[in-house]
């Protein structure tokens, strides 16, 4: 079936490819560079950004994996 034929699947893998942008996102968010004065807490806030990004990415793929094991008869 195809993902425009059951919202369901198109919504979890809507969800997936929003999860996989922010986790890219969070990660470029790391790598830029803290304005004076702000210490530790830019890379802490960078960081705690992109562990919910993660934790999003690896919920939206179980549940994508789910769905499709279901359609697939697994």
């Amino acid at each position: 079936m195809n993902p425009r034929n059951d919202p369901l699947e198109a919504a979890a893998l809507e969800r997936f490819m929003r999860a996989t942008r922010a986790v890219h996102a969070a990660f470029d968010a790391t790598r830029g560079e803290p304005e004076s004065g702000q210490d530790g807490r830019f890379v802490a806030r960078a960081l705690a950004r992109l562990d919910a990004a993660l934790r999003e990415l690896q919920t939206s793929e179980q549940s994508l994996d789910a769905i499709l094991s279901r359609r697939a008869g697994h």
